[in-house]
């Protein structure tokens, strides 16, 4: 048993552990790889913005990166949620040694995403006109956003394929292989929207096609290497479909209140996007530039937190539960540094990088306003996703979704539904204002948990 998992590390130049060693050291490993695969995820998430702002101009731009956009991040994160109980319980068993149970979580991980996936887009698909309404979107963006919905809907199974594979990769701590999927995901939907809405001039219906051929694509080649890779996976798609019941109680148990916590950070979102609309299509389609360029501060805070989920959680199921601790603090101060290095750089060259998605002055001197409200204020949030990284790779479900639900979730919605506002930054302030209070909540839970400051004898 011992062998093939060791086999499989040896082979792809992966650490046969984390449990000892310099954790920055260990951290900068992944960190490079993983950040690369995160970037690579948001170039392809350009292209459809870039295209339209190009091509079909502010009403296209604001089709896909306002309510409808919104609708879908609060149905991703949720979904990251959900592999992140993957993540975790592969994790934990490659530090027991257990390659029997990571097969077992890899088996039922992939059941969860066809049935889970199935099941949120038929939601999603029969919803949508009403989420829109809801929302506020205007009249002229309406029959757009929802065709990009209704294709988004039917792509979801194969994004949450993908993204299980993705997951128990990175859980391994294989953060090379993912880097070649996502680029096949870049390419082919950078090629399908360039010949979609730039060439056959189809517009958000070109992008939309684009991006469900493309998840479907890596679905597939996802599926194709479990199957023929005779290492650690050992899974096959035609023979293993279906779950193991015990990990199916735990990938639920534990993903469930991780989905919610995620989603706790998402749904708000659709609440500002509401008040967002109020201010008309150019803003909408600032909103929209701004989003794009703001995610790449979002790679590097995702690559730190999957990172840190893996490290915890290797070393949590060694029981080496004060290394857990000390992975956490660095992975923090790693975060620190990067949030003041994008937010000198988003001041110094946002304008700039907001030209790629669209050429209206309106349109770029809002989202300049937008980017430097909230960019200066990255530090902020230090604690955020690193200490509910570090309590996703030791199991701890509950307490950070009750921190979350509280500091995000409350706080941002009583915000929005209180403060009168005069222009859009005044919308974007209640997410450095949340980050704050989550951070101070989140560090006193995680560094004065008894459990965490000895290891078990």
């Amino acid at each position: 048993m011992l062998k093939k998992l060791n086999r499989y590390l040896q082979k792809h130049r992966i650490p046969k552990d984390v449990l000892s060693g310099n954790i920055y050291q260990q951290m900068l490993l992944f960190f490079f790889p993983v950040f690369m695969s995160y970037l690579l995820q948001q170039i392809y998430g350009f292209a459809d913005s870039m295209i339209l702002g190009r091509f079909v101009g502010k009403q296209g731009l604001a089709s896909v990166g306002g309510s409808a956009t919104a609708i879908i991040n609060v149905i991703l994160n949720f979904i990251a949620g959900m592999n992140s109980a993957v993540t975790v319980l592969v994790a934990q068993n490659v530090g027991r040694r257990n390659d029997e149970k990571v097969n077992s979580v890899i088996k039922t991980g992939f059941y969860i995403a066809v049935l889970l996936g199935g099941l949120i887009g038929i939601v999603m698909l029969v919803s949508s006109p009403l989420l829109l309404d809801l929302m506020k979107q205007p009249a002229e963006s309406r029959g757009n956003s929802l065709i990009y919905l209704r294709f988004y809907s039917v792509a979801l199974i194969p994004y949450f394929i993908y993204q299980t594979g993705l997951s128990v990769m990175r859980a391994l701590g294989d953060s090379k292989r993912p880097v070649y999927f996502i680029l096949i995901i870049a390419i082919t939907k950078i090629l399908f929207d360039l010949l979609f809405a730039g060439i056959f001039k189809l517009g958000v219906f070109g992008t939309s096609l684009a991006t469900f051929l493309s998840y479907l694509i890596c679905a597939i080649a996802i599926l194709f290497v479990f199957r023929h890779t005779p290492d650690i996976y050992g899974y096959d798609y035609k023979k293993d479909f279906g779950y193991d019941k015990d990990e199916l109680n735990n990938i639920l148990n534990i993903g469930v209140p991780f989905a919610l916590q995620s989603v706790t950070f998402a749904l708000p979102g659709t609440i500002m996007q509401s008040k967002i609309n109020e201010f008309g299509t150019d803003t909408i389609a600032a909103y929209s530039a701004y989003n794009n360029v703001d995610n790449l501060f979002w790679c590097y805070a995702n690559t730190i937190s999957t990172s840190t989920i893996t490290m915890t959680g290797q070393n949590y199921g060694a029981g080496k539960y004060r290394r857990v601790r000390r992975i956490a603090l660095c992975a923090a101060l790693i975060e620190g540094c990067g949030a003041l290095f994008f937010g000198i750089m988003f001041r110094l060259f946002g304008y700039g990088l907001l030209k790629l998605f669209s050429t209206d002055p309106s349109v770029l001197e809002i989202g300049f306003a937008l980017l430097k409200r909230t960019s200066s204020l990255y530090v902020l949030y230090l604690f955020v996703g690193t200490i509910s990284s570090a309590c996703k790779g030791c199991g701890m479900a509950k307490a950070p979704m009750v921190i979350a639900l509280f500091s995000i979730l409350l706080f941002r919605v009583a915000y929005l539904f209180t403060v009168t506002f005069h222009s859009p930054t005044d919308v974007v302030f209640c997410l450095p204002l949340s980050w704050a209070l989550t951070s101070v909540l989140s560090a006193l839970y995680f560094f004065t948990n008894p459990k965490l400051k000895k290891d078990p004898l």
